[in-house]
């Protein structure tokens, strides 16, 4: 998911400079629209619905703080950054009452520049995290309160029905977790049900299926799935999922479809043997979710440093636990990997995608220790599949720059121009372009300009001005001083010497 970011400043030049940095960088943003003043932007907020607003203070029409105020009053959940001078920052410190979430000093850096873009985005990312979480818990707890005939406000019961009028409702039956040969422990019985728990969740949303569930006991789920060819896969899908990586042999009780919201508690009591049996405490995702937001966010905007450091706080963390809760934890962590290299990375073809969703291997391990370097093993791997891919993607900016320079080094073909060309920065260019070719860009151009030079002075009897201008100098003054540094000898001495070779 990438973030909708709205561009507001009157000077056109700095709009599009700020448009190049944000599109010619992995920040997590697309620039949807700009406005030149206040009174612009509030019509292109309502044209493009950003996330995220970049505007300066000082415009004509509406400066930045009044657009903001309105903003305030009419979208408080857009997210500002603030562009300023040094001179205005007192000023500009009025804009935190109306919501600005960041400050960029003019000059600011590319550093500062990519640090306040990506907060932005990960801020961005886990408000919606938390929305959803917040909408799922609503309607799982109404859910909960349908089948077991709890109390609930008429407004709420009567939504609840409009949405899911017509589900199926089912229940998941686990053939038991005690398996011939397995001797496992209550510990490792949670983490087993913890693992099914966390297929169906993984698998509801790679099926992309509208659904609810909760744990009614370690052996039972119950469902509510809306009809069609997505849910019926799903349901196969996951009797051959627990089966595959957790041994676990399922079947899926029919209840019927629901009409109102009182008839799950009597179709729930209607099915003998449910409804005796207490209740499961509700096997929360929170951690599973906040964590693959986290990475998310990080890897998005190709900001692996940090991803890596994330996960070694999350492995210390549950090494400072014991045996089983760090099991699980570890768990969580590679389902995670799993879950992101399936379905949001699915294109890198990762092969250790798949198999990660069986905690068979987390089950024997005896020891913390163990564990936890076995889990830095897999993060290591986890973060070596995006170092190659990021790898391959500064490799095809640097092959981009190179055709580019060979089919324009007779035009302006500065490090600016290039660096726009293939949407990168020119500093990020810079240091890329001499690691991956061994020589910096501009003196790349510049021997593509005298190579080419050197085959007109042999085959023609072009003038010097016009062998300059044609491989893209600016004047032959400038042109004779380039020669002479890279071959040792001014053009007219090459010539010469050409001729006297075919004479």
């Amino acid at each position: 998911m990438i973030g909708k970011l709205l561009v507001v400043d009157d000077e056109i030049w700095f709009r599009e400079g700020l448009v190049q940095l944000i599109t010619g960088n992995q920040l997590g943003w697309e620039v949807v629209g700009e406005a030149s003043d206040g009174e612009e932007a509030m019509q292109a907020v309502a044209m493009y619905k950003p996330d995220l607003i970049i505007t300066d203070i000082n415009m004509p029409v509406m400066d930045g703080l009044q657009f903001m105020e309105w903003l305030s009053r009419h979208h408080p959940d857009i997210r500002v950054i603030i562009l300023t001078g040094y001179r205005e920052f007192e000023y500009a410190q009025r804009a935190l009452r109306y919501g600005a979430v960041e400050f960029l000093l003019k000059p600011f850096s590319l550093d500062e520049a990519y640090r306040v873009f990506r907060k932005a985005y990960e801020e961005l990312r886990l408000k919606q995290l938390k929305r959803r979480v917040a909408r799922q818990e609503e309607q799982t707890g109404l859910f909960r309160a349908a089948l077991f005939g709890l109390p609930c406000e008429r407004s709420l019961r009567e939504n609840w029905e409009r949405q899911w009028q017509g589900a199926d409702f089912c229940i998941l039956q686990v053939h038991g977790y005690e398996l011939p040969g397995k001797p496992y422990t209550p510990g490792d019985i949670g983490l087993l049900h913890y693992a099914a728990t966390n297929i169906l969740q993984e698998l509801l949303q790679r099926h992309a299926v509208e659904g609810l569930y909760f744990p009614l006991r370690k052996e039972a789920f119950a469902f509510l799935l809306k009809p069609g060819s997505s849910a019926k896969t799903y349901r196969i899908d996951v009797q051959e999922a627990l089966r595959r990586y957790i041994e676990l042999n399922s079947s899926w009780l029919e209840l019927g479809a629901v009409q109102r919201f009182a008839d799950l508690a009597r179709q729930y009591g209607d099915h003998s043997g449910e409804g005796n049996g207490r209740m499961a405490e509700t096997a929360t995702i929170d951690g599973f979710a906040l964590l693959k937001e986290e990475l998310l966010a990080l890897l998005v905007t190709s900001d692996l440093p940090a991803a890596e450091r994330r996960l070694e706080n999350y492995v210390n963390e549950a090494a400072s636990t014991g045996l089983q809760t760090c099991k699980s934890r570890i768990y969580t962590l590679i389902t995670v990997f799993s879950s992101i290299l399936l379905t949001d990375f699915k294109h890198l073809k990762a092969a250790v995608a798949g198999e990660e969703l069986s905690p068979s291997l987390i089950l024997k391990f005896q020891s913390v220790q163990e564990l936890v370097s076995w889990a830095r093993e897999k993060c290591s791997e986890f973060t070596g599949i995006f170092g190659d891919w990021l790898n391959r993607q500064q490799d095809n900016a640097v092959l981009q720059a190179k055709q580019y320079i060979e089919e324009h080094y007779q035009e302006d073909c500065s490090l600016q121009t290039v660096a726009a060309h293939v949407h990168v920065t020119p500093n990020y260019l810079s240091n890329l372009f001499k690691k991956e070719i061994g020589t910096g860009l501009t003196n790349y151009v510049a021997q593509l300009r005298i190579e080419e030079a050197k085959l007109l002075l042999q085959r023609s009897r072009l003038r010097m001005t016009d062998i300059a201008g044609q491989v893209g100098f600016d004047n032959s003054s400038y042109f004779t001083v380039v020669f002479k540094q890279l071959t040792g000898e001014s053009p007219r001495e090459f010539r010469k010497r050409a001729l006297d070779r075919r004479e």
